[in-house]
């Protein structure tokens, strides 16, 4: 998704309005500064001139306010970086949360088009990128224009002829248009690359014990390499790309340098200046030359912010889920889908299915791999709405049409990854809600997951990533637990015992029917054992 330039402009316009008072504070403090650095020439040029007079009065006075020229200058300078640093702070806080935010509401349609290591490299790299844009370079741009037109009009004021050649062979717009879109679709590719790279890195980092356990080190290591060698040499590219404009933006600066001693020396040498103002030519030659090369350097700049920009804005874009209360409903008696249609992009899931789902009679869910057990699921948590048909709940004698909001009735153990890191502890109180001890250990007791007692630290062991440092049993385990303790209406379960062994698997599933007696369950099972056990079985096929 490629956006015009007007387009990223009213952008970072909007984006910036909590911030433009800070703004404007920041550019105040710079061009405070560069008044006083002017001034600092101003008077240096009059100390050099008093001095070589013998007049030692005015010398004094000329190098005093010089000095607190320095200092004045510095102070304002270092309150500017004080008040930008906070300002970028608080601007990348909320731009990583946006995105966040964002991600984590987005429709399943997008969540599968973007891969955890690209999203972290968006989150972290370009939102960085598109802040410092915002909140400094942009500002810097401005301030360094004014230092320019400033340090021309006082060499204007000294000499006119010396400000017109030294600003004409400085090439500053001509260059930039040369080279702005090469080295945009440059760095279009390198971030790209970048993104390819953060999910290699991502997932070697994740699953490395399975990789070291199916012996893929060094196939896994290739991709590592490959994706670092591409990046490499998409830099080199830029590099020799830019390294042209370097050598022309050098000779310039060295050439207009050289052009103002050798014309100083003369017109010295004529009589027609003093010794100060050819210091304060050297100095204001500087003064002209150093805004060109921050120009110059703002080019590649704005085109990485572009680039990142365009990055961010897809995510922020994404199709997202609705923000409604939660609505519980007391009492549900019945989950019901009628000529409930459902496909994806390429593949049709479910065509007029029917299913009940009845409290106190529960249901397995049983079918091949692949066939939509999963895809069920997120239909009655409502992460994906049916392309055709109905989904109700049945309450106090209402039909009400299943949604979202409804999702805080449903509790549910996911078949992949289920615990967060952190404690046991905390991933038990999900919703902060206070819970005795006497109810956590009732769950853990229904779970079949009173193991905690017995480690170590107990409900305070720390948990890794993936549920890092536990078996996939025991992840399981304190899974369900969790699920307990929400107290909900509807109990989903995928897959609950397919880490268990079968004692423990049978223990479990006793022990849930009992505790869900007057619940909804609904499990997705390839579990013989577990199907027999229930009251109803829906086939899908």
């Amino acid at each position: 998704m490629e956006h015009k330039l007007t387009y990223q402009i009213k952008w970072a316009w909007a984006f910036s309005k909590p911030y433009r008072g800070a703004l404007l504070l920041y550019f105040l403090a710079e061009m405070i500064a560069l008044g006083l650095s002017l001034l600092f020439i101003y008077y240096s040029k009059h100390a050099i001139d008093y001095a070589i007079a013998g007049d030692t009065a005015l010398m004094k006075r000329s190098l005093w306010l010089a000095i607190w020229s320095v200092v004045g200058g510095q102070g304002a300078s270092l309150y500017a970086s004080w008040v930008n640093d906070r300002m970028r702070s608080r601007m990348l806080v909320r731009l990583q949360q946006d995105v966040v935010d964002a991600q984590m509401r987005a429709t399943w349609a997008l969540v599968k088009n973007w891969h955890t290591g690209d999203i972290m490299i968006r989150v972290n790299t370009d939102c960085q990128e598109v802040v410092q844009m915002i909140g400094t370079t942009a500002v810097d741009a401005i301030v360094t224009i004014f230092r320019l037109l400033s340090a021309f009009g006082f060499l204007w004021i000294m000499d006119p002829m010396l400000a017109v050649v030294i600003l004409c062979i400085s090439p500053l717009v001509v260059f930039s248009k040369l080279y702005f879109k090469r080295l945009k679709k440059m760095n279009q590719d390198l971030k790209r690359a970048e993104s390819s790279l953060g999910n290699v890195v991502q997932e070697n980092m994740r699953f490395r014990l399975v990789i070291r356990a199916l012996g893929l080190q060094r196939i896994r290591w290739e991709k590592v390499t490959g994706s670092q060698s591409a990046i490499y040499a998409m830099k080199m590219r830029v590099l020799n790309f830019s390294t042209v404009s370097k050598g022309i933006l050098r000779f310039t600066v060295n050439a207009g340098f050289l052009l103002t001693f050798i014309w100083g020396i003369f017109r010295l040498h004529a009589g027609e200046i003093t010794f100060g103002t050819m210091s304060a030519f050297l100095q204001l030659v500087g003064r002209i030359q150093g805004p060109v090369l921050t120009l110059m350097g703002f080019v590649p700049t704005f085109i990485r912010f572009r680039t990142a920009l365009e990055r961010v804005d897809e995510m922020l874009q994404a199709e997202k889920e609705e923000e409604v209360q939660a609505e519980y409903l007391p009492n549900i008696q019945q989950v019901r889908l009628r000529d409930v249609g459902f496909r994806y992009e390429d593949k049709e899931v479910f065509h007029r299915f029917d299913a009940d789902f009845v409290r106190g009679k529960p249901t397995a869910v049983v079918g091949a791999s692949g066939k939509g057990k999963t895809t069920l699921i997120r239909l009655l948590l409502s992460l994906l709405k049916p392309n055709s048909g109905i989904l109700q709940l049945h309450a106090e004698g209402r039909e009400i049409p299943l949604n979202s909001k409804h999702r805080a009735n449903f509790a549910y153990v996911p078949q992949g990854d289920k615990l967060f890191s952190g404690t046991i502890r905390e991933n038990l109180q999900i919703n902060n809600q206070p819970v005795s001890e006497e109810r956590i250990r009732e769950v853990l007791v229904t779970a079949c997951a009173t193991f905690v007692y017995d480690l170590p630290a107990g409900l305070d062991t720390l948990v890794g990533e993936s549920g890092y440092g536990l078996s996939e049993g025991q992840a399981q385990r304190i899974a369900v637990a969790r699920a307990l303790l929400q107290d909900c209406a509807v109990w989903l379960f995928d897959e609950v015992t397919s880490a268990l062994d079968p004692s423990t698997g049978v223990e479990l599933t006793e022990r849930l029917l009992e505790a869900g007696k007057d619940k909804i369950l609904v499990f997705v099972t390839h579990d013989p054992v577990l199907t027999e056990r229930c009251s109803q079985v829906v086939y899908i096929s």
